[in-house]
């Protein structure tokens, strides 16, 4: 292990070891802002709630259940970028790679997807379309069910959550192919969709739960989320200046290495996103090749300014 750890002293990466820990969400009933909020969950427990999916959702609905009046802040907040997710979030579904692995036909500025012809385009998250669900307790072509009702992207992901496992994801070569047979021609809605929003912990969760009103949101919106009485929980935007009781994330304990890396390129950006994932993927390389039986996840950990490297005078 120590080879290990020298390794990640030169690189600069927070690392977690979780031993597949359950989760467990504690509510805090006294109101606080967000970021008091964020700071109260760091030092007691872990950090501010990230939800991975809907059991995880249901977990927490029954842990605030009719303790509130309003809303209850978790981990979510607006960052700065807008970024591709699959709406089934189950880290084990994908393989290294097939998170990416997207074959656009059309580049446009809107924030859902569809497939047609065996390729994806960008599409208005309002249209009326049908849609692909996947089914995980079946097996091969079988999973992919057509929805022939007309509905916007939010309402197929709902219908797809309720009757099957979610709106599908193209992971593959094979998958293409399949959700283009099953389309029968027509355009259908995908689980792939974008947005600017980043859990407190700096994982990588695509879960979402937001009110019934409101599609994938982007812009014209407040910068932090919380869960809404109104609602039944679901998720809604709020300023982060507003006090809320709030629910942290209790299940892992995080060990973080502060580190100093010294790039042969002087040219290099280490606050570049697609330089830091490539470092994370060379550590996650060595951890495996180093046959360690942890269960883990690196990830960066941003400071206030939302740089992860600050180049020393």
């Amino acid at each position: 292990m120590a080879g290990i750890i020298h390794l990640l002293l030169l690189s600069g990466l927070s690392l977690q070891f979780s031993h597949s820990l359950q989760p467990q969400f504690v509510f805090f009933q006294t109101p606080k802002t967000w970021t008091e909020a964020q700071s109260i969950c760091r030092e007691q427990c872990f950090d501010l709630a990230t939800i991975n999916d809907m059991r995880e959702m249901e977990i927490v609905l029954e842990a605030v259940k009719d303790k509130y009046d309003d809303a209850v802040w978790i981990g979510l907040s607006k960052g700065t970028t807008l970024r591709w997710h699959w709406s089934l979030a189950d880290d084990e579904f994908y393989k290294e790679g097939e998170r990416n692995y997207l074959l656009w036909s059309s580049v446009t500025g809107n924030n859902c997807a569809v497939s047609s012809n065996g390729n994806l385009n960008m599409y208005g998250c309002d249209y009326l379309k049908y849609s692909v669900c996947f089914d995980a307790t079946k097996q091969g072509a079988d999973q992919y069910i057509l929805n022939t009702q007309s509905m916007v992207w939010t309402a197929a992901r709902d219908y797809c959550r309720t009757n099957y496992t979610d709106l599908t994801s193209l992971r593959n070569d094979a998958e293409y192919q399949i959700v283009q047979e099953v389309a029968s021609g027509s355009e259908v809605y995908v689980g792939l969709f974008r947005d600017p929003w980043e859990w407190s912990d700096q994982t990588d969760s695509s879960f979402r739960f937001w009110n019934p009103a409101e599609t994938v949101w982007t812009s014209g919106t407040q910068n932090c989320v919380a869960m809404l009485k109104e609602n039944s929980g679901k998720w809604g935007d709020r300023a982060c200046t507003e006090t809320h009781p709030f629910v942290c994330d209790c299940r892992n304990k995080l060990s973080f290495i502060k580190l100093r890396i010294s790039p042969q390129d002087s040219m290099l950006d280490l606050n570049n996103p697609s330089v830091q994932a490539d470092i994370l993927e060379q550590m996650s390389q060595k951890l495996r090749s180093n046959n360690t039986t942890a269960v883990f996840r690196l990830t960066w950990r941003k400071q206030a300014d939302g740089r992860v490297f600050t180049k020393e005078p």
